[in-house]
């Protein structure tokens, strides 16, 4: 009867992940959508085998939703924080090569 209640909530899962591949969509919407549908898959896995795969689809999709999206935020920090350093050693390699410059121009 389990097996039943999971193979719905599979395909859809499988789905859904199958949209992350869109070019038009953002990182963001990716993580958040592979989040709930693996969420959801896991969930319907668990429920099956307590009490309601429907029920533990539903909370799986909530909590990998929410996965989703604070990896996506971590995601983002971390871009921009490589960025700032990217930043910061392209400016001191500026620094670097303008008092090389102004070192030759004086001796």
């Amino acid at each position: 009867m389990t097996r039943f209640t999971i193979l719905p909530v599979a395909a859809l899962a499988f789905g859904l992940s199958g949209c992350a591949g869109n070019d038009q969509m953002t990182a963001g919407g990716r993580d958040v959508l592979l989040g709930g549908a693996g969420g959801a898959l896991a969930g319907a896995a668990i429920g099956s085998f307590t009490a309601s795969a429907g029920v533990g689809a539903l909370i799986g999709a909530g909590v990998g939703v929410v996965g989703g999206y604070l990896w996506n935020q971590h995601e983002i920090a971390e871009r921009q924080a490589a960025e700032r350093r990217q930043a910061q050693l392209n400016a001191a390699y500026q620094r670097g090569v303008q008092q090389g410059q102004r070192s030759r121009t004086t001796q």
